[in-house]
């Protein structure tokens, strides 16, 4: 086999013109003016001074290159480098400068671009109801919940490989702890908030403003019916009683569903639920979490317990902790709260507690003011178990994240890697609003990985004729159709104000 004949008379050479690379940012681009984005970042960074480059422009900007890959600022020349399609672009030195100007302004630059973005989402979101009929739905095992806007918190670690301000030894390592919030339905952060690195991954002041912040970020249309989940990690007395207040408001729906810690008086209900209490969990797909033992029978519709193995249950400790024999364990807790408890069977490896080490179950708890009564599937324990459990979503959501700008911060400084995250979660967004508003098919669910690769990575040819540029896709390429579609989709938006 002649492994080098593919490159015999090849030759490489560094004159072509009309080349461009990364073409697929266009969309990104367009995508940025046409919701409002930039003007917006525009209006939101306007200076007194005389200035070359629009800050707002300098901003979207970075936002594209890092929703494109960007790891660190220098690579924002990859639109620099291509004036002929791009236009006048802001060089490195002045990409570094805008974020100095953002980072010494305090918190007020961060406040108007984030009100900036807030209003570039009131009309994409409408822009995304006119396209599906509405905003897309919380997916919770084989159901879809509609009519319901969810928000996600979650807390993760940033690694820092060099001596960052606020960068400080935590459980996994060494760098800052960013708290995060992002819409289930559409799959964008709402709101985040840069913390040192010994930051609680409970403290109650951050989830509230964090909480706070990703409400406000909502369309006030989607701000009726609200649904609110957290892990065990980040539960606390003062966030419950804040979306219990939340809740209470008139006019107003708001389901919470928060991670539960398995304490003594927990463990008690636990050992005093009957037998018959517990009841068949769901997976994902709404498939029943159970199978068959090894040694069983042949007949498999047999009802012989030993010839099954039931994989998950759960069941409610509300009523044991509420009126059990040692009283009301959940006084100061609102009254709404109910308490649920999932065990399953662990997975080769997996650390249990003595306790659990007892019975051979693993065992989780949550809290949630779902209604007693609340009719239809959405009330039944195996899908309120569900519906906690694709909390996990947004641990995608964030890993993604972390390939787009937030698991890499640039500087040493504290406050421009504040303003570096502000342009992360806006490179995010970019990347969910072309999803859902230009895209189609598998291209609509992937993840930034994949966009990169098949869409704005593209490299085209640009040609002019008639006054008039025109960008080239390779026919030979596989999603060309799906580029030209997705401009002609974005080009077609209504222009923002």
């Amino acid at each position: 086999m002649n492994v080098t004949g593919w490159s015999r008379g090849l030759e490489v050479t560094g004159g072509g013109q009309g080349i461009v690379s990364h073409a697929g940012l266009v969309l990104l681009r367009a995508l940025a003016d046409r919701t409002g984005l930039t003007a917006g970042l525009s209006k939101a960074l306007a200076s007194q001074r005389l200035l070359v480059h629009d800050r707002g422009r300098v901003l979207a900007d970075l936002a594209c290159a890092i929703a494109d890959g960007a790891e660190v600022i220098s690579d924002f020349r990859v639109m620099a480098d291509q004036q002929e399609l791009f236009g006048l672009v802001a060089s490195v030195p002045t990409c570094w400068r805008v974020l100095s100007e953002i980072a010494g302004g305090g918190s007020r630059p961060l406040a108007r671009i984030t009100a900036a973005v807030n209003a570039a989402r009131r009309g994409a979101w409408a822009q995304i109801v006119a396209r599906h009929g509405g905003l897309p739905g919380v997916a919770v095992a084989d159901r879809v919940l509609e009519g319901v806007t969810c928000i996600r918190l979650d807390a993760t670690v940033t690694p820092a490989h060099s001596d960052k301000e606020l960068a400080e030894p935590n459980y996994k390592g060494f760098g800052h702890h960013p708290l995060l919030a992002y819409c289930d339905n559409t799959g964008e952060p709402l709101a985040g908030m840069l913390r040192r690195g010994g930051a609680g991954s409970n403290t109650v002041a951050d989830h509230l403003e964090v909480l706070e912040a990703a409400v406000t970020a909502l369309p006030p249309l989607f701000r009726r019916r609200l649904m609110v989940t957290c892990d065990g990690a980040g539960a606390s007395h003062g966030l419950i009683e804040r979306l219990d207040s939340l809740a209470a408001r008139p006019g107003h729906q708001l389901i919470y569903s928060v991670g539960w810690d398995l304490g003594e008086r927990e463990r008690a209900a636990i050992t005093q639920a009957p037998e018959d209490a517990w009841q068949i969990a769901i997976g994902p797909h709404g498939e029943v979490r159970e199978r068959r033992a090894e040694d069983a029978c042949a007949a498999r519709g047999c009802g012989h317990r030993k010839c099954w193995i039931e994989e998950a249950h759960v069941t409610e400790l509300t009523g044991l902790l509420r009126a059990g024999r040692a009283g009301d364990q959940l006084a100061g807790w609102p009254a709404s709260m109910r308490v649920f408890a999932r065990r399953e069977r662990p997975h080769p490896g997996a650390q249990l507690t003595l306790f659990e080490a007892e019975d051979g179950w693993r065992y989780s708890l949550w809290v949630t003011n779902l209604p007693e009564r609340t009719p239809g599937w959405r009330g039944q324990p195996a899908y309120i178990d569900a519906a906690h459990r694709v909390h996990a979503r947004v641990e995608d959501c964030v890993r993604t994240g972390k390939d787009t700008g937030i698991g890499k911060l640039p500087s040493h400084l504290f406050a421009l890697n504040q303003a570096w995250l502000a342009a992360a979660l806006t490179a995010a967004t970019l990347l969910a609003w072309l999803r859902l508003l230009a895209l189609d098919g598998n291209l609509a669910k992937a993840e930034p990985k994949t966009l990169r690769y098949r869409i704005l990575h593209t490299a085209a040819r640009l040609t002019r004729s008639g006054r008039r540029r025109h960008l080239k896709i390779a026919a030979t390429w596989p999603w060309a159709p799906a580029i030209v579609t997705a401009w002609n989709q974005i080009t077609a938006l209504a222009q923002a104000p």
